[in-house]
């Protein structure tokens, strides 16, 4: 089998409008299709990344962001620049997004945070580079 990459991902939220203005008002989604069925449910789309969210009102979801550990855990990670990762942070406390960060792991730089249904986000970037020994520089 040989697949072309990822065509999007499926996340459940409680509210969909709420939802809807938080990926297209915060992170810069796009509506690239509106479906009109039983279930309420979007296609966003961001460069190369699809996104579908579908409305389950009785959703319950842990405090994802609770278990961020070496165990691992359910996220979804998006991709930046190590030159607009600055501006990023900037825009998520300009919303009044609390998020976890900057933190370097591997090779990357990142900030946790969740969307208003508790799904656990990632915004990542390369880590700075450093001198042999030395730690990155904080943000």
């Amino acid at each position: 089998m040989k697949l072309k990459g990822m065509h999007h991902i499926g996340v459940n939220v409680r509210d969909l409008d709420r939802a809807l203005a938080f990926y297209t008002e915060v992170l810069g989604f796009e509506v690239t299709e509106r479906y009109a069925e039983d279930i309420r449910h979007v296609m966003l789309g961001t460069g190369n990344t699809g996104l579908h969210l579908f409305e389950t009102r009785d959703l319950e979801l842990q405090d994802a962001l609770a278990t961020l550990s070496k165990q691992g855990y359910a996220h979804m990670a998006f991709a930046t620049t190590r030159e607009l990762f600055p501006g990023i942070i900037a825009e998520l406390k300009q919303h009044q997004i609390q998020f976890k960060g900057p933190l370097v792991m591997g090779r990357g730089e990142s900030v946790h945070f969740k969307d208003p249904d508790g799904n656990h986000l990632e915004i990542r970037c390369p880590a700075r580079a450093t001198p042999a020994g030395e730690a990155p520089e904080a943000i």
